[in-house]
This record gives structure tokens, sequence and C-alpha cells, in this order.
């Protein structure tokens, strides 16, 4: 069956403001350090100035190997509650090529004060220079790291959500899938445009092959950078929608894009987890690019798709609180 290419997008002014900005904010070259002060730059953009409204610190997870650094975000002022605070534990996208604790705060300081939880994020080790398995290495650990000192951290064990967007979605996804039948499963996962398959071959990556701000191109490229060694393509720490088995998956929420090359891989997903007999929510952010997360404040679809990440969260938290 043939598909479609959209060659033209009927895009928001929101939209197409984000498009404009990513423009502005392109590297000077191809050097990764260029690329990485591009992002960072962006990033800084989207990103309010703190306001002191909650506690933020940086420390290292020693413990593992090697050490994680990461960002706890948690409510000012306020006991946390008797088992202490549920925990977001948060993985950046960016193509496991670019972003760190920065690119990420214009979300998870929001999510820690509509929430009144705990919000991690987690700087794990990008590429080229750390090749696959390392970031999902740094998750895993950081996420095992986090269990081991939620006591000495006020945060609550039974009640620690695995999240990300993009190729942190592909990082949290991948933790779940392979925390299954470990005894060790996180209470929840929430993905947000999230890369899942090696493969690109469903539809969305040839109807949305040259969408604005990520092409299909682009995911080879950054696949590349980050896995080189193409006999690990189909390993689900890499691929997590290869699993045989969802049936140890936690509740879960998917988030997609419509114009991304992405956007199957999250439908693909949730009917996998459905045919699994997981509990899943899939929203599809209607006329919304790869990376639209950043207009949460501005794009009202964009702010939709936000409230329903708030809502599954808060959702899967009460899930727990009353069992």
């Amino acid at each position: 069956m043939s598909t479609t290419m959209h060659t033209d997008y009927v895009l928001s002014e929101e939209m197409q403001s984000l498009v404009y900005w990513s423009g502005v904010y392109s590297p000077a070259d191809a050097d990764m350090d260029s690329i990485r002060a591009a992002y960072d730059a962006m990033c800084k953009h989207y990103t309010l100035p703190r306001d002191g409204k909650i506690e933020i610190h940086d420390f290292t997870i020693e413990d593992a190997k090697p050490a994680v650094n990461v960002r706890l975000y948690t409510p000012k002022n306020q006991q946390p509650p008797q088992n202490g605070w549920p925990c977001v534990l948060y993985f950046h996208g960016g193509g496991w090529v670019v972003g760190g604790l920065d690119s990420h705060e214009f979300m998870l300081s929001y999510i820690c004060q509509d929430l009144n939880i705990a919000v991690m994020s987690v700087d794990y080790r990008l590429a080229p220079e750390h090749k696959f398995p390392a970031a999902y290495d740094d998750c895993l650990n950081a996420y095992m790291g986090l269990r081991d000192h939620a006591k000495e951290w006020k945060i609550d064990v039974e009640n620690i959500i695995i999240s990300g967007d993009s190729a942190g979605g592909n990082l949290a996804a991948a933790v779940a899938v392979n925390l299954q039948k470990t005894g060790h499963q996180a209470k929840g996962l929430a993905v947000i445009y999230p890369l899942l398959t090696t493969k690109f071959d469903l539809p969305a990556y040839e109807i949305h092959a040259k969408a604005p701000l990520l092409s299909r191109e682009d995911c080879d490229y950054y696949l590349r950078e980050y896995a080189p060694d193409i006999s690990t393509w189909e390993d689900t720490r890499l691929a997590p929608l290869l699993a045989k088995d969802f049936s140890n998956m936690p509740e879960s929420f998917i988030a997609v894009a419509e114009y991304d090359p992405l956007s199957d891989d999250g439908k693909i997903f949730s009917e996998k987890l459905t045919q699994a007999g997981i509990e899943n929510r899939l929203h599809v952010a209607k006329g919304v690019l790869h990376s639209g997360l950043r207009l949460m404040r501005d794009c009202p679809e964009v702010q939709q798709m936000y409230q329903e990440l708030i809502k599954a969260i808060q959702q899967m938290i009460n899930r727990t609180s009353t069992t």
C-alpha cells in the first residue's frame, strides 16, 4: 500500500514560531560542540528564570558505575507524605547527542509544582563519545540508585514514574521493558513522542519523512551516532518496540505528535500494551511537530498534551495511594 508524502504542513502560528526559533538557533557548523551549543541556547530561550518556588538540588549518584549526575526538584517548605514524595524520573530528549540537566527544566519545574511531587532528571552520557548502551546504562543505574536511596531522599519507592521525550522516551520505554520480571518495575511509564524502533519502516516514517524539526534522515543520523554497530539494532535496550513480551509493563501514557516521523512508534507501542492487558492511554497532539513540547505555555494543543501527561501521572499516583 502506498503512502502519501506530506510536503506542506498547515502549522499554527505557535508551531511556525518554533520552527523559526529552531532555525535561529541552528549550529554554525557540523561540529558536535557547535550542535550542542546551539541546542543549549534554544533550550535557554524557552526556559523561564527560576522563581524560587521549588527546591532544586544537583548531585551525583556515586554508587552507579560510572557515577551519574542528577537534578532533584522538590516542593518547597513542605513535609513529604509519610512514605515520601511520589517521583517522576525523567530522561531528556535530544537524539542521544544533545541535552542535559538544563535542557528540560522548562517543563520539569512545572511538573513538580503542578503535581506537588518530586522530579529527578538524569544527565546520562551522550553520543558519539559514549556509544550504546551507555545512555541506557546510566538511566537504569539512575533508576536503581533512586530506589536504593529512596528513604534517604524522602522518595516513595512504590511511587516512581519513569518518563522521557524523544530519545529520552526511548530510554524510558527501554528501561521499563527490561525491568519486566525483575521485581523492580516502576509504578508508571509516561513517554512523549518516543523513538521506539530502529527499523524506521512504519508508515509515518515515509508520510512525515521531511517533517520540520525532525526528518527521517535526522532519525537515521541520531541512531548511527548512538549505535553505529547495526548488530545492536534489535536489542530491546535500544529498540523496545521489538520486545516479545509486554505483560509485566507498568500503566503507561503515550503522547505522539501528529506531524512526526515517530508518531507510529507510540501508536504501535500503545497497541502492544493493550494486547498484553496493560492499562495505557494514547494522546495524539493534532497539528504538533516533534519537539513541540517547548510550547507548553504558548500553544493550546501542546498545553493539552501537557495536561494529559499531568492527568495520567496523577492517576498512576492515586492508584498507588488507594491500593
